[in-house]
């Protein structure tokens, strides 16, 4: 899989706007919720400021997922979501307050509503039986994208001040959207269904006990880092001292091993361990490096805990987004992909506004002890999960067991 990002310029170019696309979405998010803090922002509403995007995203995937399938083009939705960070992150500069800032985190969202168009089109550039490997290696353009973003940012920030974060996002989303002009869109216009086909085949994947649970699961999975590593790691270690670089070292560190997870993944650990021992080991992992980070003073200890942080949320949610695409037909890849993305969308609004709230009425440690808690219960799903997906695959044929064979694989 490998091979092609480095064969193939149609698959580097596609990966590379998927970079932009990151760095556009969540280059400020490492800095943010310290910077409004520290400006007096009451942690409440920086918690609403930061879980707009999760909000937006929640309400605008599904539909996104549908209306793609029935219009001939992916490519234009791609392009449209990239104008909105365009214009709304300068309205913030030039007027910083919770309206405008919540505006422009709404308008990532949207934009991170379109990532389950990437993730169709990238799997139509192979074989139907790479689509999870397709998928693992797609989400390695996440880490990588917002470490070139906290890094930019970062710089930006210590030597020009805040306001000058705000504009990457501008400038990724503008570089991402000239670069679509060259992608092709892998769709089959002739073969494009109708709205009442899109909607038959909504109402049955809503009707799939097996797509909830999976989106469940990855809610709580990817609650974690939204409420701790965009949230309370940077609060908690600007009081321990740290400064610009520090916040982006400390962000830098989860992604770096975020990266090598999701990397091992599809080249080692689902041949080795298979997705459910993956996943287990990764969602303990998770549990320990949640709860150890409030009782850690030293900075450099906290480094290693957001390491194993990082490295824990990318194998589970890496064998999350594989399962959501085993054994999927192509003609419902942007259906359950969206209402798979809607779903786990939740945890990206909740994470930040439930720690903005135990930040006002009670204390950090206890915002690290409820996610630790949040952990614990995604542990005890994730068996079920798995299981649900092998039982919707024992109905189907032997296509169909090859398939998740494949996946497995």
């Amino acid at each position: 899989m490998f091979r092609a990002l480095i064969r193939r310029s149609d698959v580097r170019l596609f990966f590379s706007i998927s970079v932009l696309f990151y760095i556009c979405i969540h280059s400020i998010d490492a800095f943010l919720a310290p910077m409004l803090i520290s400006d007096g922002m009451q942690p409440e509403v920086v918690g609403l400021i930061m879980g707009a995007s999760g909000l937006a995203t929640l309400f605008v995937r599904f539909p996104i997922g549908i209306l793609s399938d029935v219009v001939k083009s992916r490519k234009i939705f791609i392009q449209l979501s990239l104008l909105l960070p365009l214009v709304t992150w300068p309205i913030a500069w030039l007027e910083p307050n919770s309206v405008t800032l919540y505006m422009a985190k709404a308008a990532d969202g949207v934009t991170a509503a379109t990532w389950v168009l990437y993730n169709v089109l990238f799997i139509r550039y192979f074989d139907r039986k790479d689509a999870p490997a397709a998928v693992a290696l797609l989400a390695l353009a996440g880490p990588l994208g917002v470490f070139l973003g906290n890094c930019i940012g970062g710089t930006l920030i210590h030597f020009f001040g805040h306001a000058a974060g705000y504009f990457v996002s501008s400038i990724s989303a503008f570089m991402a959207l000239i670069l679509t002009i060259r992608i092709k869109d892998v769709h089959d216009a002739t073969r494009a269904p109708t709205l009442n086909a899109c909607i038959v085949s909504a109402r049955r994947q809503l009707a799939d006990p097996s797509v909830w649970l999976i989106g469940l699961l990855a809610t709580l999975v990817i609650l974690v880092p939204f409420a701790t590593r965009d949230t309370l790691t940077p609060i908690y270690a600007q009081q321990l001292g740290g400064k610009a670089g520090i916040l982006t070292l400390l962000s830098n560190v989860h992604l770096l091993f975020y990266a090598l997870a999701i990397a091992l993944c599809s080249s080692v650990f689902y041949t080795r361990f298979g997705l459910l021992n993956t996943a287990l080991i990764a969602v303990v992992m998770q549990i320990v490096s949640s709860v150890a980070i409030p009782y850690t003073s030293n900075l450099y200890i906290i480094y290693l805990w957001q390491a194993m942080a990082g490295f824990s949320f990318g194998a589970a949610f890496a064998v999350t987004m594989s399962l959501s695409v085993v054994n999927t037909s192509e003609d419902e890849q942007s259906t359950r992909m969206g209402l798979f993305q809607t779903i786990y969308s939740c945890g990206m609004f909740v994470g930040p506004v439930l720690m903005g709230l135990m930040l006002q009425h009670v204390n950090l440690t206890s915002g690290y002890l409820v996610i630790g808690a949040l952990s614990i219960l995604s542990l005890i799903i994730t068996p079920f999960a798995a299981r649900s997906v092998q039982r919707r695959q024992l109905p189907k044929t032997s296509t169909g067991t090859a398939a998740l064979s494949a996946a497995r694989e």
